[in-house]
């Protein structure tokens, strides 16, 4: 674990426990969460609080112990994130679809 992650974990761990009925549970909505963010969902953070690394585990904790996402009720619905994720792909190939057609006929 990078100190910038231990760090960030020892500082709120506690809070973030809190938020939970255990470590487990803690861990799968951490996990779960920087899944969503790495498919492309929206940030709570203000631009300046996000993680300036790769590492969206610490970004999917520091989001957690601010309070603006609450374990099991303002966590992004799995299902409905799955299905805007695979319109929004499906949006991309077609645009990519469409602009080789258009090269193409060119």
């Amino acid at each position: 674990m990078t100190k910038g992650v231990w760090s960030m974990a020892e500082k709120d761990i506690d809070k973030l426990l809190s938020m939970t009925d255990s470590k487990y549970r803690l861990s799968v909505v951490t996990a779960k969460r920087a899944l969503q963010l790495r498919s492309g969902a929206p940030s709570v953070l203000p631009t300046e609080q996000r993680v300036k690394t790769h590492n969206l585990v610490t970004q999917a904790m520091r989001e957690l112990a601010t309070g603006k996402l609450i374990v099991g009720t303002e966590l992004m619905d799995e299902a409905r994130f799955h299905q805007d994720y695979v319109r929004q792909r499906q949006a991309q190939l077609q645009a990519m679809l469409n602009a080789e057609r258009e090269r193409e006929r060119d």
